[in-house]
């Protein structure tokens, strides 16, 4: 297997590695070898009980409309220390892929995957490969990304992230009293739960073979068993509020919580609980509906609310889900644990990871909040 050495940021937790073994194309992480020995089925056992699966997170983080594919390698004899359901901590060994496609002309056309490698017991490194242009090979992407990679029908631009873009989620997610355990965003208790929401924004039906919490459960794969499936709560007066909390779970909720990214400039979070028995124990109801957005990144033309009850285009959170032209900077202060980190970026929400509004989740959130009363 080829390797090669390189200045490396890796995505962990809170630590940087400087000089890690990468690899220098998608075959050579193990990926094709894995597929070819599972025989492209779930519950195929191999290297003495490792399991190599495809999943799917009920909740999709938006990519700009892109089709993704997922899959998990969980070492043999090695369990996710799930005692905490809300944090789990994967074993070295483990490697995530996902796979970005586009449908061009009536074929799939793979741009990029990604993998995501624990390589001890706190180490984890990060990287992205680029498909050729005959979908025969893909190799390891520049560190610096690759900017307006792949044109998207709207006429904008497709990109291959930056580590540093990368890093802004995944080495920053917070949760608990610092940066998160594991960068891994979408292979949670929530996210496997088998009590699917079936109005998730994005979402898509398991396909056979997928795994699932109880499944992982099942194949004593987690060091602890829930026994309820975690869900977000609905009501009946708000039946969009499930979709949109969780569509919010993931896609602002690993930076917007109580120790992540945006922990200092605002009180929002986004995240929920996996334990959660009641919707008025949701991050989101807790922290954004009714709720005044931090002076710290106020802009000029930010509605004071994030969500306004019965106004959506007088909410922050509409108006920073569609404000591509504005900008703002802000400093990390010297006490937080992200020190060291300066921005200009757009308003926009996300600020990196996507350079397309995601106009169907925004007429969901804008309706949800139009029915919601103010008192």
């Amino acid at each position: 297997m080829k390797i090669k050495m390189k200045i490396l940021i890796a995505l962990l937790s809170g630590l940087i590695t400087t000089s890690v073994s990468a690899y220098d194309s998608l075959s050579d992480s193990g990926f094709y070898h894995l597929q070819k020995k599972s025989g492209g089925h779930f519950g195929i056992y191999f290297l003495r009980r490792a399991i190599f699966s495809e999943y799917s997170p009920q909740y999709p983080l938006w990519s700009d409309g892109a089709d993704k594919k997922r899959w998990i390698y969980l070492p043999r004899r090695k369990k996710i220390d799930t005692s905490n359901p809300n944090s789990w901590v994967f074993p070295r060994g483990t490697k995530l892929w996902k796979e970005f496609s586009f449908i061009e002309k009536g074929k799939k056309r793979k741009i990029e995957t990604r993998l995501l490698e624990k390589i001890s017991d706190t180490d984890w490194i990060a990287e992205t490969y680029v498909w050729n242009e005959d979908q025969t090979v893909a190799t390891l992407a520049p560190e610096e990304g690759i900017k307006e990679h792949y044109l998207l029908a709207n006429g904008k631009y497709y990109d291959i992230p930056s580590k540093h873009d990368c890093s802004y989620c995944h080495s920053k997610g917070g949760i608990d009293s610092g940066p998160k355990k594991t960068p891994v965003l979408g292979f949670s208790a929530l996210q496997l739960s088998d009590d699917r929401d079936p109005n998730a924004i994005h979402g898509s039906e398991l396909k056979p073979g997928m795994i699932t919490l109880s499944e992982l459960q099942k194949l004593k794969k987690t060091t602890k068993i829930l026994q309820v499936m975690p869900r977000i709560q609905n009501v009946a007066s708000a039946p969009l509020q499930r979709s949109v909390f969780g569509y919010l779970h993931a896609n602002c909720g690993h930076c917007h919580n109580e120790s992540g990214f945006a922990e200092f400039t605002t009180t929002l979070n986004f995240n929920h609980d996996a334990t959660a028995n009641y919707i008025q124990q949701n991050g989101t109801y807790k922290t954004a509906i009714g709720k005044s957005i931090s002076d710290y990144l106020t802009s000029t033309g930010s509605p004071e609310k994030v969500i306004n009850p019965g106004a959506a285009e007088n909410s922050a959170l509409i108006y920073r889900m569609t404000e591509e032209q504005e900008e703002y900077t802000f400093e990390i202060p010297p006490w937080h644990h992200s020190a060291g980190f300066s921005l200009t970026a757009g308003v926009k929400m996300p600020f990196v990871g996507t350079n397309v509004v995601d106009s169907e989740a925004v007429d969901i959130i804008k309706e949800y909040i139009n029915n919601l009363s103010g008192d």
